[in-house]
């Protein structure tokens, strides 16, 4: 059988009219779900439904963006607006299922087991104050690999004009590497001194699980892709503002194997002001 239906998503939304006019932020939680023995697809979105109209608009944008992302995903997303919420998620739960019905069938008729292929999207309202908004987007789905896969990032936007406050992670084909682009967040991405902050709090996350201190000849050990435990990157997705702190999370394979998870901590603003641009550091609750 197939379910299909708008529901709201389980997190608070605030009921607003679409008056672009009103200064008070609010959202209407809506999602949609289908389910069958082939796939399973459930987007729910926080649904910016009133306030400043640039900020409303800037929002949506990025809903839009991260509706386009898909899990089988290769290449850059194609970008679709839409005039509502609910038509836009009913297209991407549309759109996905049949992407996945069509690989769980050819995965079927190589002589696989048909197992349900599934993915959950959760684009939220995570923080909300007078200087800043900042959303969540999580993704997690089986598409009959060894295990599940799951991301999780942030975005933060300015409250007064809707500006996005991070950056974006590209890859260069030609130079066959990652670059930021549109970096609004840090005076020097690789200063000596944010290179300290994150070292320490990847440290922090693995010092949880373990009893004596852990040296930086194990850390290396921990880690992937980083020769210098002094000099690892900042992680491919922005690092956002929520009331503990700069929260900085890496996806899974990012920085150390799947078995590690997503390395996530956050830095208290009083370590990270002085390093961030004016306009970051503005944003930070007195």
């Amino acid at each position: 059988m197939m379910a299909a239906m708008l529901s709201a998503c389980g997190h608070r939304a605030s009921q607003g009219s679409e008056n672009s006019e009103s200064s008070e932020f609010t959202t209407d939680s809506i999602g949609l779900e289908k389910d069958d023995s082939m796939a399973s697809v459930k987007v729910c979105v926080d649904w910016p439904a009133s306030g400043n109209d640039s900020l409303v608009q800037a929002i949506r944008q990025y809903i839009f963006e991260e509706l386009a992302s898909r899990p089988m995903q290769e290449g850059e997303p194609e970008v679709k607006l839409y005039n509502d919420g609910e038509e836009a998620i009913k297209a991407t739960v549309n759109s996905c299922y049949q992407e996945m019905v069509a690989s769980w069938k050819e995965i079927r008729n190589n002589g696989y087991p048909g197992m349900q292929f599934s993915y959950y999207q959760r684009i939220k309202l995570l923080e909300d104050n007078e200087h800043y908004i900042t959303y969540l987007t999580n993704s997690e789905g089986i598409m009959g690999g060894a295990h599940g896969f799951a991301t999780s990032a942030g975005q933060t936007f300015r409250k007064s004009d809707g500006k996005r406050i991070g950056y974006e992670t590209k890859y260069n084909k030609e130079t066959e590497s990652f670059y930021k682009k549109d970096q609004t967040l840090f005076k020097n991405a690789e200063s000596p001194e944010l290179y300290a902050l994150i070292k320490q709090g990847v440290l922090s996350y693995f010092q949880e699980f373990e009893d004596s201190l852990i040296t930086d000849e194990q850390l290396k050990d921990m880690l992937i892709e980083v020769d210098d435990v002094n000099r690892i990157p900042l992680p491919s997705a922005a690092p956002c503002f929520i009331k503990e702190g700069l929260n900085f999370c890496y996806q899974q394979y990012e920085i150390a194997p799947y078995a590690a998870g997503m390395i996530n901590f956050n830095i208290p603003y009083e370590k990270i002001r002085p390093l961030l641009t004016p306009e970051a550091a503005a944003l930070i609750p007195e």
